[in-house]
C-alpha cells in the first residue's frame, strides 16, 4: 500500500513519523476476551481487536513506527487502570511471541524428523535393489521408497520455507506491537 494512501487511512504524526491506530471502546474491558475474567494483567484479548490490530500491523510498512489509541469517555478514567491495562496488552502480545515461537520450534523438530524418514528411505532405496532378487518385486519396492523419501524430504521444504516463514513474519509484527506505545486518550462524547 502506498505512503498516500496509508496515511489516509491512519492518523499519521509528521513530527513523530508515527502511524496511529485509533480504536474507540465503550469500557477498560472492551480490550479482552468476554470470557476471561483474570486480571488484566494476564487476560488475554479480544479476537476481533488482535485480528484488527494485527492487519493494521501487516498494513502499515514494518520500518514506520506505529502506536496504538484507545480513545474512552472521559467519565470512565481511571489511571490505575489504564496502567494495568497497557501492562496486560504487553503482558499479552510477549505470550503470543512464546506461543509461536514453541510452534516454530515444534516445525523444526518436524522438519528435522522429515528429513531423517527421507535419508533413510533414499538408503533404503538405494540398498534394497542388491537384497531382492525378484525384478518386479525389487522394482516397486524401490520405486516406493523413492516416492516416500522425496514426500518426506519435500515436507521438510514445506515446512522449511512456507510455515516457519509464516511464523516468523507473525513473531515480527507481535514484537512490533508488543514494543509499540499504547495510550489511552479521553474524549467527551
Amino acid at each position: 500500500m502506498n505512503e498516500k494512501m496509508l496515511k489516509s487511512i491512519y492518523r499519521y504524526d509528521k513530527k513523530e513519523k508515527t502511524y496511529h491506530i485509533d480504536v474507540h471502546l465503550d469500557n477498560y474491558r472492551d480490550v479482552y476476551s468476554e470470557w476471561d475474567y483474570s486480571p488484566f494483567v494476564n487476560r488475554d484479548m479480544d479476537e476481533d481487536l488482535l485480528e484488527y490490530l494485527m492487519s493494521c500491523s501487516y498494513e502499515i510498512p514494518m520500518k514506520k513506527n506505529l502506536d496504538i489509541n484507545f480513545f474512552l469517555l472521559k467519565t470512565l478514567h481511571d489511571t490505575s487502570r489504564e496502567k494495568r491495562s497497557i501492562e496486560g496488552i504487553h503482558n499479552y502480545f510477549g505470550y503470543r511471541i512464546r506461543q509461536v515461537k514453541t510452534q516454530r520450534f515444534r516445525q523444526m523438530r518436524n522438519t528435522l524428523t522429515f528429513f531423517v524418514i527421507g535419508v533413510i528411505l533414499l538408503i533404503f532405496a538405494v540398498f534394497s535393489t542388491s537384497l531382492i532378487k525378484n525384478p518386479i518385486l525389487e522394482q516397486l519396492l524401490s520405486e516406493g521408497l523413492y516416492i516416500g523419501a522425496w514426500v518426506a524430504m519435500w515436507e521438510m521444504f514445506s515446512i522449511w520455507f512456507f510455515h516457519i516463514n509464516g511464523l516468523n513474519y507473525k513473531i515480527k509484527h507481535y514484537l512490533r506491537l508488543k514494543s509499540s506505545n499504547i495510550y489511552y486518550q479521553y474524549v467527551d462524547k
